[in-house]
């Protein structure tokens, strides 16, 4: 509903393609940023990536944000995308043969800069032939799948109550509300709400 209320001032004049394309094809180093901060000893992991989604879509709908994503739409579709996305690099580009959850990051950087796999990629089945499980490796994806959809519908109901709080203390005080950490937010909203 929010979004179908965005004025001409925020960036839809008509005619203006430049700013969707812009926005939706622009790395964000920023973001990017956030993310490659997660890693420990250069590595990046599941775990890393939905923290990142989480921390995402929080600040996504934080209209004091300075993150917040006017374009900011969220839907079934929204969610599965959301959920193979922040797995995707892990689990594809990923080097060893049992191991489905860590990955180098400079590959992640390089894939969301560079729009490219590394030189010389193979997926880790044709990596490792003899040793690659299957099996394994599907349900590792589709149990961090269904992961990333539960987190990601969690973090969407959390901001929704974080903007609506948000929103009320505005309009009762009288002041415009001063940002904060998207990760602080919610974990007020959800000790309030328990």
């Amino acid at each position: 509903e929010f979004n179908l209320n965005i004025t001409v001032e925020d960036g839809f004049a008509p005619n203006n393609e430049e700013t969707f394309i812009n926005f939706r094809y622009e790395v964000d180093r920023d973001l990017l940023k956030q993310l490659t901060d997660r890693s420990s000893f250069g590595r990046l992991t599941i775990f890393d990536h939905q923290q990142h989604l989480r921390t995402r879509i929080l600040d996504s709908l934080d209209p004091n944000g300075p993150l917040h994503d006017i374009f900011f739409v969220f839907s079934e579709e929204s969610m599965a995308v959301a959920a193979n996305q922040y797995l995707f690099p892990v689990m594809l580009l990923g080097e060893d043969a049992t191991d489905f959850t860590t990955i180098e990051m400079r590959v992640v950087e390089d894939l969301w800069t560079q729009f490219r796999f590394q030189e010389g990629f193979a997926p880790r089945s044709v990596r490792h032939p003899d040793t690659f499980d299957f099996v394994a490796f599907n349900a590792a994806r589709q149990a961090w799948q269904e992961e990333n959809i539960i987190i990601a519908a969690t973090a969407f109901a959390d901001g929704k109550d974080i903007a609506k709080r948000e929103a009320e203390e505005g309009e009762s005080s009288g002041t415009g509300t001063t940002s904060t950490s998207s990760d602080v937010k919610a974990s007020t909203t959800s000790t309030s709400s328990d």
